[in-house]
């Protein structure tokens, strides 16, 4: 395997263990704990901020493989906001992007990384 793609499968692997970080890490809470518990909240946050830098460093050929991609500037978008305006994070948007996003991203790099193995991209 060429070095580009393996710098993009270490990216995708990368991202695929930061999601599973948050998923560990809101296992059994609803938003109301999740606010309350600044340790998982922070701990959410920086996974995001993985996430968002990993896909921002993807190749863009790769990001376009994915038939029906998720919103890939958004998810830049979120690891910007984290980085720059901690302060203003809001929480309850922060719940919604890891109990009803994840997913998406999650079989779009599962297919990406399946693609790369193939070397079809």
């Amino acid at each position: 395997m060429p070095k580009a793609q393996r710098e993009a499968a270490l990216l995708l692997a990368d991202i695929d263990k930061a999601i599973g970080r948050i998923r560990l890490y809101i296992a059994g809470m609803d938003a109301r704990a999740f606010e309350a518990s600044f340790i998982t909240f922070d701990a959410t946050v920086m996974n995001l901020q993985v996430i968002g830098e990993s896909v921002a460093k993807l190749p863009e050929t790769l990001k376009t493989a994915v038939a029906e991609p998720p919103p890939w500037g958004q998810i830049v978008a979120v690891r910007n906001l984290v980085s720059h305006g901690y302060p203003d994070i809001d929480p309850d948007v922060i719940w919604t992007i890891v109990t009803t996003r994840l997913e998406e991203l999650e079989l779009a790099i599962g297919k990406m990384a399946a693609a790369l193995e193939a070397g079809s991209v």
